[in-house]
């Protein structure tokens, strides 16, 4: 149950980074993987890098989730982990 719930939270970020960086759903899951690794959401850029505003308006979109970007692994993996503070 809890992780049906989790799984509507990330569909929802999603969403709303998708919405931001005004791009069509699919466009955005073609684009983007994501993947739950603990207290932290791993984004795969399956496709071109971002450029430095859309990359800004990604950050954004899950920071309104409580999520904080923490680093970018081989240029392809954006790491966000969840704002402690909110925890």
């Amino acid at each position: 149950m809890v992780m049906n719930k989790f799984e509507h939270t990330l569909a929802a970020i999603e969403l709303n980074a998708a919405r931001k960086l005004n791009w069509d759903y699919q466009q955005f899951k073609e684009s983007f993987g994501f993947t739950v690794n603990h207290e932290a959401i791993e984004i795969v850029l399956k496709k071109n890098l971002l450029p430095e505003s859309e990359l800004q308006t990604l950050k954004q979109a899950l920071l309104d989730y409580g999520f904080q970007y923490k680093k970018t692994v081989d240029d392809r993996v954006l790491v966000f982990e969840q704002d402690v503070a909110l925890r």
